[in-house]
């Protein structure tokens, strides 16, 4: 995931929340001796985030009610309205920690605490300092958020080490750059805002303890293909194509579409033509930039999505919306590509009478019937003289016109104005006189003239040959 700082463009502004001491048998992930973190948080809203995930409290100085009847009194099923943050975003000043010790102390710690919670869950083994318990990795969070583990209110009878949490605390130091990816957690920062059906507070203030919750990495990818039979399915023995440019859309100005411009996330696709992106649940748009001399094939073809092309020709290689789960894989993301057709190119022009001599096509000068013109193509390598020259021939017509069409750009291209089909008596004019190309004669004294190359689509009308 590049781009951190753009993740929490597909995470939701706020979440219903409520949340569980894992000291309790009824907790959603398990008893305290069987579940590995402190908290349960469960996210009750429709979408992608609904579920139950472990967490961690941010700040010491702050409590929270849990949301089963029965564990707090007062509090039966207490449920909170919650803004969500990037662990990878720069936060807003009200969550920060204020003059009483409130509020997120050090928020720099926040993007290593991915790293703990991926690499020190309950049971891991800390090298040297033996398994890390789920207070361990508690302190260790506190630790690297500036808090003071020491005061903080710890879930059950496991005692932190403060060795082990020492370890824990450096490990993560030294790998300031870890992002986690597919098969790990991302952590996701919850601000209460305030009990359900009660005021919340001003701006981003949190109203209870802050959380982080561990959400399962979600990854979508696949390939670019050439589609050689342009069927707009992939099969088998049509390969990958390299090099392409893929980008990972997501709504970063909110303002609930996704559109062209909106890239949270660039890669290339490998020589296979694989790619991938690792991703927050979300909904995300990916876009294929079309490489030069190739079209975007047919999309949604055929009934098997694993196998066809989801890149659309009309929104510049942008597909359809793509929602992802906490922890799901989508490998069916593709686009194939068709090679552009090439327009092709002509030449030709006329064969006239140079009445005087000056090697100009003058008005009043009239064309030649009969005479024949051959073409001579530089064949498969497009270069003329190396072997595999290719030739057509044609007659001028009655005014003296002749043209050779569908000819391929980039090729080299000689044309010859067979002298022994002159009438009897005449000879080449001489060649490029003046300075205006559509009106001189470009046939030396052998009737052959310069090699030209043309351009897709080009038409070059200005290929002469006058006879005195």
């Amino acid at each position: 995931m590049e781009f951190l700082d753009r993740l929490s463009a597909a995470l939701p502004d706020s979440v219903t929340i409520n949340v569980n001491s894992a000291a309790f048998s009824f907790s959603p992930n398990g008893s305290e001796e069987g579940n590995p973190t402190p908290y349960d948080v469960t996210i009750e809203d429709d979408g992608v985030f609904q579920g139950t995930w472990d967490a961690w409290c941010i700040d010491v100085n702050q409590g929270i009610e849990f949301g089963f009847s029965g564990i707090n009194e007062g509090a039966d099923n207490a449920t909170y309205s919650a803004k969500v943050y990037s662990s990878y975003e720069a936060l807003p000043g009200d969550i920060l920690q204020d003059s009483e010790g409130v509020g997120l102390a050090n928020p720099n710690g926040l993007s290593a605490v991915n790293y703990l919670i991926n690499n020190f869950a309950a049971g891991t083994e800390v090298p040297g300092f033996g398994t890390a318990n789920r207070n361990d990795l508690q302190s260790a969070i506190w630790t690297l958020l500036g808090e003071d583990p020491s005061i903080g209110d710890l879930v059950g009878d496991e005692v932190p080490d403060p060795d082990r949490v020492s370890a824990m605390v450096q490990a993560a130091l030294d790998n300031p750059n870890y992002v986690p990816s597919f098969g790990e957690s991302v952590a996701v920062i919850l601000v209460p805002q305030g009990l359900e059906g009660t005021d919340t507070t001003e701006g981003d203030r949190p109203s209870s303890q802050m959380l982080v919750a561990a959400v399962p990495i979600a990854q979508l990818g696949d390939k670019v293909f050439l589609d050689d039979d342009a069927d707009g399915i992939q099969d088998a023995g049509e390969a990958g194509v390299s090099g392409v440019t893929v980008n990972l859309l997501a709504d970063v100005d909110g303002d609930g579409t996704i559109e062209d411009g909106e890239v949270i996330d660039s890669v290339t696709t490998d020589a296979n033509g694989n790619y991938g992106f690792d991703v927050v649940p979300g909904e995300y748009k990916v876009q294929f930039v079309e490489p030069e001399g190739f079209d975007f094939t047919d999309k949604d073809a055929g009934s098997d999505d694993a196998a066809d092309s989801d890149a659309d020709e009309t929104t510049d290689g942008i597909t359809d919306v793509i929602t992802m789960e906490p922890g799901e894989s989508d490998p069916t993301i593709d686009a194939g590509l068709v090679v552009e057709p090439v327009e092709p190119a002509s030449l030709g022009d006329t064969v006239f009478f140079d009445d005087d001599g000056d090697g100009i096509q003058d008005a009043g000068e009239d064309g030649v019937a009969g005479v024949t013109v051959s073409l001579t193509g530089g064949g498969a390598n497009g270069i003329i003289g190396d072997g595999d020259d290719t030739t057509e021939t044609t007659t001028t017509d009655s005014d003296g016109f002749y043209e050779f069409t569908g000819l391929n750009p980039g090729e080299e291209y000689q044309v010859t104005f067979e002298e022994s089909t002159l009438p009897d008596g005449f000879e080449f004019t001489a060649a490029d006189q003046g300075g205006d190309d559509t009106a001189d004669s470009d046939a030396d004294a052998n009737g052959v003239t310069p090699i030209v190359t043309l351009d897709p689509g080009e038409n070059n009308p200005t290929i002469d040959a006058g006879i005195v």
